[in-house]
């Protein structure tokens, strides 16, 4: 099983650049890092393709390369506050200073960042962001077929405002403290890989001062999630592979949620699936499997269900990649005027990258999400559309152009608490 070559890694990031802070996730507990592995070096996407006269040279200093970066920017949203009535159209500018440390030794591996968004809203400080973010991995071989890989992070975000976990007006002014570790050990020998991930989150939640000016203290949904995942592949052929994996999720929040209780549970996930990396056609993953999720109160029952987990990219062309997804996860549902209840959320994805020029990227990409409440009617439908086109003016700077728009339809006993928010952005980058 080939493992993907650090020069190309480095040179992907390079190009694509990273973000400067990790936007809205599908929900709010992010997915384990595992390593699916379908990436042998046959395709390479529009986004992380090598482009030398555009490319960020860094900073080299020993063994150790630095990759500044400083992105501006400025947009307006059609709804602040993301409320059903009363919208509130505010413009806004923001600041994002990043920088990546990554080593470049011939073996082992180190790589650091910090990042940080300032963004202010004019006339409308309540809704103004500060998020940051500090991690560090390491990649340790111990001799030619194991590797431990260690990670640990430390952020403060804004709540997805549509993930269905809490109301939209109350994700639109959350903050959250997100303190992680993960450990990693993998093998590799031959056609078999397997590995062990265990990980910890620790999630902390500010208070929130509402539309009406009411301040709600949140510490009832702080939570820590402990996380233990193993998987063992089988390369059918130099293009397939199969694998297993088995799973165990521990949530453990500090109190109860309103009067239902405590939303502690133990989960157990068992998955199958194949990774698939075609030269010139398709690279990807696809898996499908069960879930059990036991609460410790009595007033909620378990949660058995399937569940499914799909990222597939298509290569038309050199110049063309699609990239489409698929999701279904068990959520907690812990803010609101109603009982807190567990729901299924499923979610698909569909996008696409387009080189017009070896310098100008036009993107664009669709998500549709069902958000099913377990013992309860109640569900969300929520979908977002979005396009961005990326102009490499040279090595040092970037310019782009954003549009979006973001929809949740509530039905049942919530219905009319819908939300809608559309957004327009442009935005400079300087790299060194």
């Amino acid at each position: 099983m080939a493992r993907q070559r650090p020069a190309l890694a480095l040179a992907a990031f390079a190009v694509a650049g990273a973000p400067a802070v990790a936007h809205a996730q599908d929900g709010l507990i992010i997915q384990s890092a595992i390593p699916q592995g379908f990436d042998r070096d046959r395709n390479v996407s529009v986004e992380a393709r090598p482009r030398p006269s555009y490319t960020p040279t860094g900073v080299h200093v020993g063994g150790l390369m630095f990759f500044p970066r400083l992105e501006t920017s400025a947009g307006v949203t059609s709804n602040a506050y993301l409320t059903q009535q009363n919208e509130v159209e505010a413009p806004y500018a923001s600041l994002e200073p990043s920088l990546r440390v990554a080593s470049i030794w011939s073996r082992h591996s180190l790589q650091l960042n910090g990042s940080a968004l300032l963004r202010n809203y004019v006339g409308e400080s309540r809704r103004n962001e500060r998020q940051w973010n500090l991690g560090a991995r390491s990649e340790v071989e111990l001799g030619r077929a194991f590797t431990v890989t260690a990670e640990a992070s430390a952020s403060q975000s804004f709540e997805n405002q549509f993930s269905g976990e809490v109301a939209s007006n109350v994700a639109a002014l959350s903050r959250f403290r997100r303190d992680f570790l993960s450990v990693r050990g993998e093998y590799t020998s031959g056609r078999v890989r397997s590995f062990v991930v265990a990980d910890y989150s620790d999630f902390r939640f500010a208070p929130v001062r509402l539309t009406d000016g009411a301040l709600r203290d949140q510490e009832n949904r702080n939570r820590n999630v402990s996380r233990i995942t193993g998987q063992f592949e089988y390369a059918r052929t130099p293009s397939v592979s199969l694998f297993a994996q088995l799973g165990y999720v521990g949530t453990a929040f500090d109190g109860d949620i309103a009067s239902a209780g405590t939303l502690d549970s133990n989960a157990v996930r068992a998955i199958g699936g194949l990774n698939i990396d075609l030269a010139g056609r398709m690279r990807g993953t696809v898996s499908l499997g069960y879930s059990i999720r036991d609460y410790r109160t009595a007033g909620f029952d378990s949660v058995n269900g399937p569940i499914a987990e799909a990222r597939v990219e298509l290569f038309p062309s050199e110049r063309l990649t699609i990239t489409t997804g698929a999701r279904r996860t068990v959520e907690d549902s812990t803010f609101g005027n109603l009982t807190p209840q567990p729901f299924w959320d499923n979610r698909i994805t569909l996008g696409g990258d387009y080189e017009l020029l070896n310098n100008l990227i036009l993107s664009a990409d669709g998500q549709y999400a069902l958000q099913t409440y377990i013992n309860e009617d109640r569900k969300n439908s929520t979908y977002r559309l979005a396009t961005r086109a990326r102009y490499l003016i040279s090595r040092r700077m970037t310019l782009e152009g954003a549009l979006s728009y973001s929809k949740r339809d509530a039905r049942g006993v919530q219905a009319g608490n819908d939300a809608g928010e559309g957004r327009l952005e442009a935005g400079l980058t300087y790299h060194m």
